[in-house]
């Protein structure tokens, strides 16, 4: 029974064996664990951020909406001033205006050397929208595949670590889940703004298209009047 007291008054006296501290790590320390797949995926990244940026800035100079633009075009068209006209469509940066100048240095042509004309440059304008946008498409189909591959290579890290220490517990496993984890969701992280920003800027381009298609017709219509017009004139006269 003595024995049993002392046992007991040592166990109260005996400090409390010292915890170990959690190790927390951060958010880099957790991305390396992804391993040297996550390389090409972050150069993706930039790749798709650069492209985005760059697209959007000339996007904006060349959808530009200027009706005090148009309207003076317009004015100079119906007072027969085509000469003006062009020169005053070169002071602009939109597409439209640009497109509107190559028709209307064909002023004096018919109406077919005129659109012609306008559609030329109309494709050259589509051309330079749509410059670099490939890149976008390419990341978006190939930065899931890169995540995938990671994800291999995490599953046979942890068959691996299994096969030299012979046992199952988490810590000789969490190698390969880490890498494994963490690549899936970088490449579909990196996939999901390429998707993102091809979409987006698709759908502003084909709004810019549709509004130089909208100005050089009306423009177009504009031309073939005044020309109806002059016809008219030198008929009556002829009669």
């Amino acid at each position: 029974m003595l024995l049993i007291l002392l046992q007991a008054v040592s166990a109260e006296l005996t400090p409390p064996a010292a915890t170990e501290p959690v190790v927390t790590q951060s958010y880099f320390d957790l991305l390396l664990k992804g391993g040297w797949i996550l390389l090409p995926l972050f150069l993706l990244s930039l790749l798709s951020l650069y492209v985005i940026i760059d697209r959007c800035l000339v996007l904006k100079r060349l959808g530009s909406k200027d009706p005090v633009w148009f309207s003076r075009v317009w004015e100079l068209v119906q007072e027969q001033k085509p000469e003006k006209a062009v020169k005053f469509c070169h002071g602009r940066s939109n597409a439209s205006a640009k497109v509107v100048a190559a028709g209307l240095k064909e002023y004096k042509s018919d109406d077919q050397a005129i659109q012609d004309a306008m559609q030329i440059e109309a494709r050259q304008q589509i051309s330079i929208m749509e410059s670099q946008m490939n890149y976008l498409g390419i990341t978006a189909s190939i930065a899931p595949m890169l995540g995938f591959l990671g994800t291999i290579f995490g599953v046979i890290t942890i068959f691996y670590n299994i096969s030299i220490t012979n046992d199952l517990s988490i810590a000789s496993i969490s190698d390969g889940l880490y890498q494994k984890m963490i690549c899936s969701g970088a490449g579909l992280f990196v996939g999901i703004i390429a998707y993102t920003g091809y979409y987006l800027l698709n759908s502003r381009i084909d709004r810019i298209v549709l509004g130089i298609d909208k100005d050089s017709n009306e423009i177009l219509k504009a031309i073939r009047s005044i020309k109806r017009g002059e016809i008219a004139e030198v008929e009556a006269e002829e009669d």
